[in-house]
């Protein structure tokens, strides 16, 4: 039996992803992937939109008041579905840049279900996105071969981010 943690963790609510233009990456993740914008916004009104916010400042170790663009973004239409929060910091001003590898420790991708990997992986490309490679089918469990197989193509997003697409080929337990 397993033991019950003792810290209430109850879910993952979002992950976020900084980005150096809104714009572009809301063209990505909204337009190409096909998220959607939580709340019914539109897109220009989030592109001009900043939010000044001396708690979230604090609290995120960015002086006393940080200001963004941003919004949340859910991908299918589960209430309780995990969101990407988007943002763009304009004060401090968002900086760095991803990690060049995959294998670099800290959270280095996020990866999203489809459909059909052979036709987003079509259409993203001609869009002009970038792939790690063509789509591969791989076995999460090789001891068990043929059990638990994907297929997955690896993008980057306008920023380099990778963006992980799997398509569930045999049922998962």
């Amino acid at each position: 039996m397993k033991k019950k943690s003792t810290l209430m963790i109850k879910r993952i609510i979002h992950f976020n992803v900084v980005c150096s233009d809104i714009e572009k990456s809301l063209e990505f993740y909204v337009d190409l992937l096909g998220g959607h914008l939580l709340g019914n916004r539109e897109k220009a009104e989030i592109i001009k939109r900043k939010t000044e916010s001396e708690g979230v400042g604090i609290a995120l170790g960015l002086g006393n008041t940080a200001e963004y663009k941003g919004w949340v973004i859910r991908f299918g239409y589960d209430k309780n579905a995990t969101v990407l929060d988007l943002l763009q910091w304009t004060k401090p001003p968002s900086t760095g840049k991803p990690y060049d590898k995959i294998n670099n420790v800290g959270i280095t991708r996020i990866s999203l279900e489809v459909d059909d990997v052979d036709k987003v992986y079509n259409y993203l490309k001609s869009k002009g996105v970038e792939f790690i490679s063509p789509p591969q089918v791989a076995d999460l469990t090789p001891e068990t071969p043929g059990k638990d197989l994907i297929k997955i193509v690896t993008a980057r997003d306008p920023d380099g981010i990778f963006v992980q697409l799997e398509e569930f080929l045999q049922n998962q337990d």
